[in-house]
């Protein structure tokens, strides 16, 4: 009977006062529940999450705000959950340092082994749009990206972009003293979106050197893109004459590819 006695002078004396101190006589006036302790801590429910997009195993409905620490590692790419607190929100849970950040979110693609694109076009007025797009690789947030067609890209969200492009070309066929070289940049939309950043065979003598043509370029590029943007990458040619004549492919012994990364 006296523990009774003493849980309801404790609720009447919390709903006077309007808060509750546990381990301090004096509880913080702006807070509902102060606990004080020096030597221990608050102890909240343990329970097994599933996954972050899952509420399981809390039933009904989960409002904002409820903590838990999950004890379970369980789940796969994005949506794993590990041991440690988790707070619900958003409609699922999540890392309390996570909240209110920016998550990056990023596709890549490879171009197809079958492309026969050419990278250096017949005059310096005409450009190549090329078709790096040809296989997705992952795309983490189908609701940012949606390929278009293989020399395109269709970006559903506004933010700042980086966008990192590794190419295996090969000049063919390899040919001595050549010159061929070209630019090669990004559009938004058909506006410039990137540095034209020229690219050429790297040597003057391909045979001799034994590496039959084949050559690397890759970059880095920031853009801000707004909803329904397209993106695209194209190829230009540096210089008209006979010498800067010839063919530029992907290698088909090792694919290229690009990255488009959401940061911000």
């Amino acid at each position: 009977m006296k523990k009774i006695y003493t849980i309801i002078t404790l609720l009447l004396v919390a709903k006077i006062l309007g808060q509750v101190g546990i381990g301090t006589s004096s509880p913080i006036s702006s807070s509902a529940l102060d606990i004080t302790s020096l030597s221990k801590g608050v102890l909240i429910p343990r329970v097994a999450l599933t996954s972050t997009d899952t509420k399981a195993p809390l039933s009904g409905t989960v409002p904002e705000g409820v903590l838990v620490f999950n004890t379970a590692t369980s789940g796969t790419s994005s949506t794993a959950v590990f041991p440690g607190l988790y707070v619900w929100a958003n409609n699922q849970w999540n890392l309390p340092a996570e909240l209110n950040s920016t998550k990056a979110k990023a596709v890549k693609f490879n171009n197809l082994p079958s492309s026969t694109t050419n990278f250096n076009p017949g005059t310096t007025t005409q450009t190549v749009t090329i078709d790096i797009f040809g296989t997705q690789v992952f795309n983490d947030d189908p609701s940012i990206f949606e390929k278009v067609t293989d020399n395109s890209l269709l970006i559903k969200q506004t933010g700042l972009y980086l966008i990192s492009v590794n190419l295996a070309l090969k000049q063919n066929p390899a040919v001595d003293q050549s010159r061929v070289a070209d630019y090669l940049y990004f559009n938004v939309n058909s506006n410039l979106a990137s540095a034209k950043i020229i690219t050429l065979v790297p040597q003057y003598n391909p045979s001799r050197v034994n590496i039959n043509g084949r050559f690397a370029f890759g970059s880095n590029s920031y853009a801000y893109i707004s909803s329904g943007d397209t993106l695209t990458f194209l190829s230009q040619r540096y210089k008209n004459g006979t010498n800067y004549n010839g063919t530029v492919n992907f290698d088909n012994t090792s694919l290229s590819s690009i990255t488009i990364i959401k940061i911000q």
